[in-house]
């Protein structure tokens, strides 16, 4: 599936709406209740194909979370369903984002040997944002975002 093209779509996007059927995906209404002037949220997932997505107030796809291990209800989404690249390491990200010109950011954390170690890098592609969360030496996620989400 073509992720990140995803992103920007309005709600009720035809694209989108095909999407909905074919993963038999309900849209659940996160709103404000409890009056502390948060943004509501639109919520679709799909917990057995490993992916899910967030639209924001305006009912715009503003993030993808693709789950790569189980996690959190998701199981791990097909790899071949995934149009971004997908790295097994922090190194070998933040290598080819360097060799690429790719401008990125990443955690501050450098202790492999930290009992809470968690590294994250997230590259910044123009139209999208494609962040790389790994644990144990291993990528647990990667969530795709409109820039400044």
């Amino acid at each position: 599936m073509d992720f990140a093209q995803l992103l920007g779509k309005k709600l009720k996007d035809d694209l989108l709406l095909e999407i909905f059927a074919q993963y038999d995906i309900n849209v659940v209404y996160d709103f404000d209740k409890t009056h502390e002037n948060m943004e509501d949220h639109y919520w679709a997932a799909a917990p057995k194909h490993g992916f899910q997505f967030r639209f924001n107030q305006a009912q715009l796809l503003d993030v993808i979370f693709l789950y790569m291990v189980p996690r959190e209800g998701f199981t791990p989404i097909d790899k071949a369903e995934i149009d971004v690249p997908i790295y097994t390491s922090f190194t070998e990200a933040k290598q080819a984002f360097e060799h690429n010109g790719i401008a990125f950011t990443q955690s501050p954390v450098e202790d492999p040997n930290s009992t809470w170690f968690q590294r994250w890098i997230k590259a910044n592609h123009g139209a999208y944002t494609a962040h790389y969360e790994f644990k144990d030496q291993q990528l647990r996620m990667i969530t795709l975002s409109l820039p400044n989400e």
